[in-house]
């Protein structure tokens, strides 16, 4: 989960939070081309070709001097994914490994909701350090446990959508559904995040440089040359 903003930061946009339409495209590209391919030409032929489209989306971004991070992570992925799919010998097990992933992070996030300890609390508290005590203040930690919760559904709709058609040896639609499931759903569920932390623990607005105590401006405060408010300045 992303940086949380505090309440005066600007939400973060749907765009923004998926990488834009240049990430949409880096992530689908590669799934399409394996499956293009691997109607017309076979297993083999497509497995090449998903790989050296991940590969050359990650040259061009190096050579465009764009970040890489994302796209390096869906080289990675679409190799794991073609070495799978070499294995069983089967086009469907290219989507293997997501489902096998999505099932063990919703696991991991329901247990940690269990064990009272959701794992969006670390990562608010990791990524913004006014959460830092988010286990001992109880409006964070419901925060942290309702945005766990968010990131529950999403693996579990992954994993049983994209399970069924892996079973049904649906890889045409699998492919569909790990494209509409992906960068997008993980757009949906940001935003989610970011709407639950901000309704359920707002953290409180910057101080200011004025200092009150007990409805008095201290001395510090007071204009140059004025006596602190309720204080007389002595006669003559």
């Amino acid at each position: 989960m992303p940086r949380t903003p505090s309440p005066d930061t600007p939400p973060m946009t749907m765009s923004e939070a998926i990488g834009g339409p240049r990430g949409i495209i880096d992530s689908s590209v590669p799934t399409v081309a394996f499956v293009t391919v691997n109607a017309e030409a076979g297993l083999t032929a497509g497995i090449a070709v998903a790989i050296a489209t991940a590969a050359a989306l990650l040259a061009l971004r190096i050579v465009r001097r764009e970040p890489t991070q994302q796209t390096f992570s869906g080289l990675f992925a679409v190799a794991v994914a073609a070495f799978v799919a070499s294995r069983t010998g089967n086009a469907k097990g290219f989507f293997l490994p997501s489902i096998a992933k999505n099932a063990l992070w919703g696991v991991v996030a329901l247990l940690s909701i269990v064990l009272r300890r959701p794992v969006a609390g670390y990562l608010m508290a990791g990524l913004d350090s006014r959460y830092a005590s988010w286990q001992r203040v109880p409006c964070q930690r419901r925060a942290a446990v309702w945005a766990t919760v968010v990131w529950i559904a999403v693996f579990g709709v992954r994993f049983v959508v994209q399970g069924v058609l892996y079973l049904a040896d649906q890889p045409g639609w699998l492919a569909a559904a790990n494209i509409a499931l992906g960068l997008p759903l993980f757009g949906v569920a940001v935003l989610a995040s970011f709407a639950i932390v901000r309704r359920i623990a707002p953290l409180p607005p910057a101080a200011t440089d004025s200092t009150v105590v007990a409805g008095e401006v201290l001395a510090e405060d007071a204009p140059r040359g004025e006596p602190p408010r309720g204080e007389r300045r002595p006669a003559g």
